[in-house]
């Protein structure tokens, strides 16, 4: 954990600008939706069914953008992470990666999300869900770097976490507790705030602390699999579509 961890704040600083863009790029437009939903759900329309009708269109257009764009945005934090190992990430190059790859992210994403849905809303199956969560929490790196479709995404992530579920899980937990607690003390600094600004704030913590899960999620993967697969540089390169003679100190 503490070399994962200590990796994580390394590639984390070295990159932070290229890292926070690419999570920009996605976070802005949503965060811009949904401002413009909310905006659009204030009390100022008159006809209530109008405004249902344009709640529940509001809520579709934030659901499907979130689907599609999401992973796409997390399948180029993966590769600018890896990249990292060979040259400075580029943003076009990472989005570029993962978009050929958008649909076998969205796919994994889509049935890895009904599934521990469809076991969490059953109050008894919470347990299960987060069994299964964590077995599938390498899901777009298998999709993205391994080629694998959909349902090939979650049978290589629980192969890759079988074995090493506890491990997993408290390494994934302590980077979430680092993010959602950095979030939830800004939080309250700027719950005084005006809703706009405050928002607005919010978004822009979240954009910064983003990259700090995914890198340690990837770097926790690849860990995994060095140490499963003998995984090397070469083999990276070749998934990432570079050179190992582009390597950089």
């Amino acid at each position: 954990m503490g070399n994962i961890l200590g990796d994580t704040f390394r590639i984390y600083d070295g990159s932070f600008l290229r890292l926070v863009a690419i999570v920009a790029i996605v976070s802005v437009p949503l965060a811009i939706i949904g401002g413009v939903v909310a905006t659009l759900m204030l009390p100022t329309v008159t006809a209530e069914e109008f405004a249902v009708g344009l709640f529940i269109l509001g809520i579709i257009i934030i659901l499907v953008a979130s689907i599609l764009l999401y992973p796409l945005m997390y399948g180029a934090m993966i590769h600018a992470v890896s990249e990292q190992h060979f040259r400075p990430p580029g943003i076009g190059r990472a989005y570029g990666f993962a978009w050929r790859r958008l649909g076998a992210l969205v796919g994994a994403g889509i049935l890895a999300g009904l599934a521990v849905l469809g076991m969490a809303i059953t109050i008894i199956g919470i347990p299960f869900a987060i069994y299964f969560g964590v077995r599938w929490s390498f899901i777009w790196q298998a999709a993205l770097l391994e080629g694998y479709g959909p349902m090939g995404a979650l049978s290589g992530s629980s192969a890759l976490v079988k074995g090493n579920w506890w491990r997993v899980f408290g390494i994934l937990l302590v980077l979430g507790l680092i993010v959602g607690g950095v979030s939830f003390i800004v939080g309250m600094i700027i719950w005084p705030l005006p809703e706009v600004a405050s928002s607005i704030i919010e978004t822009i913590v979240g954009i910064i602390l983003a990259p700090i899960f995914i890198v340690g999620a990837t770097l926790l993967y690849y860990d995994l699999r060095l140490k499963k697969e003998g995984y090397n540089l070469e083999v990276m390169a070749v998934e990432i579509g570079t050179s190992p003679g582009e390597s950089v100190p």
